[in-house]
Order: C-alpha cells, then structure tokens, then sequence
C-alpha cells in the first residue's frame, strides 16, 4: 500500500522533471524569436513611413522635415507621420 503512492510520487517528480526540461529548452527559442519580432518590427514601421512619406504629395520641404523625424525616432516618427502629418500637414 505504500509502494502506490511513492511510485505515483516519483512518476509525478519524473513529469514535471521532463516538463521543466522542455521548458528549458524551448523558451530561449522563443524568447530570441520574440525578441527578433520586436527588433524588426520598428524597422518595418520605419521603413513603411519612410515609402510613404516619399509617395505623399507634400511639398519638399515638408517631405524632408518628416524623412527627419521618422529616421529620428524609429517607432514614434512612423506613428506621428500615419496618425497627424499624412493628413494634416
């Protein structure tokens, strides 16, 4: 009667042993993919302002002041340009 439960015990270290394991393994692999997302994702954004700001049909100077601000701040300049400049300025 006391061997069940020491086995059931010990199959239960066993599990979580092996979970632990594939979470050791498995998370830096997502945790350097995740981290490749979120670098590239303001260089996407950047680059798609970039385009767009290039296409717009703004004035030259306007076009220049923008190009600054977007390269300036990666994830801010795209967004300032898509949510105000693109239509308002």
């Amino acid at each position: 009667m006391i061997a069940l439960p020491l086995v059931m015990i010990a199959l239960l270290f066993a599990a979580l042993a092996v979970a632990g394991a594939v979470v050791i393994l498995v998370l830096p692999f997502l945790a350097s993919a995740l981290g490749l997302v979120f670098a590239l994702l303001p260089l996407a954004f950047t680059i798609i302002g970039i385009v767009s700001c290039v296409n717009s049909r703004k004035s030259m100077n306007l076009k220049v002041l923008w190009l600054i601000i977007i390269v300036l701040a990666p994830f801010f300049g795209p967004l300032l340009w898509f949510v105000w400049g693109k239509n308002n300025t």
